[in-house]
């Protein structure tokens, strides 16, 4: 478990690990493949015990010492879980609704914060590219709050830009790219209701493959004096811009 922190090692064992009451109760109620459940020897009672034993997921007790041991967490979880990585394969792209592209984030944190927005506003998928941060490690996990399990980066074998962009093309949806000057104000861009929306590094932006398959660019007008946003904040206001240009019935 301590070797799944690196991410070569998660791809080996095809394994990442899930710490913490929520986000394994969350696992478990998305039907998410579990290998087995770590538990300390007081604990067992709670939902995901319950939900555990119903999906026949094995649970092991092991001592308080022990998980805090496994855990990067600053005090130990009360419950630890060993879950499936997707397998690597060509999935299907989402006939309708929003895919969100996240490029060259490097900040796991917000990776896994855009993911858990993406899935606040209905998304209907997540792509990562090569760079950027993995989202099944520790961070990322904690940070989705649980969304990891209801929007999973779709798990492409190719997920460098060029090959995404020409993905994209081939499915004839529009992508948008957002820059932090010169493009559409995003709250007066009419917004696609079926789209790729791009969201890159804070400093160098998207890669040149984006740029160049966007069909529109969209900024986030700055009223005041900061420079730009956060990566995470911005993704959340494109997100919600799109979303109310596209509200549910």
């Amino acid at each position: 478990m301590r070797e799944l922190a690196s991410r070569r090692r998660r791809a080996e064992h095809g394994l990442f690990v899930v710490a913490g009451d929520n986000a394994v109760c969350a696992a478990l109620r998305a039907g998410w493949p579990i290998d087995r459940v770590l538990v300390g020897p007081d604990d067992g009672g709670s939902e995901w015990g319950d939900l555990a034993r119903l999906a026949d997921v094995p649970i092991v007790v092991a001592a308080k010492e022990i998980l805090a041991y496994l855990s990067d967490l600053p005090s130990g979880p009360d419950v630890l879980a060993f879950a499936r990585l997707p397998p690597v394969h060509e999935a299907l792209l989402p006939t309708a609704e929003l895919t969100v592209v996240l490029d060259d984030i490097g900040d796991p944190g917000n990776v896994g914060t855009l993911i858990r927005t993406a899935d606040a506003v209905g998304a209907a998928a997540v792509l990562t590219t090569e760079s950027t941060a993995d989202a099944f490690g520790p961070k990322a996990v904690r940070a989705s709050a649980g969304s990891l399990f209801h929007l999973p980066p779709l798990p492409w074998p190719d997920r460098s830009p060029p090959a995404l962009a020409a993905v994209l093309e081939r499915e004839a949806m529009p992508i948008v790219v957002a820059v932090a000057h010169d493009g559409a104000s995003c709250f007066e861009y009419r917004w696609p209701s079926r789209c790729a929306l791009v969201l890159g590094h804070e400093t160098r932006g998207v890669a040149a493959a984006w740029q160049a398959a966007a069909t529109a660019r969209v900024t986030i007008p700055i009223m005041g004096r900061a420079e730009s946003l956060n990566v995470a904040a911005a993704g959340a206001v494109l997100l919600y811009a799109w979303r109310m240009h596209h509200r549910p019935a």
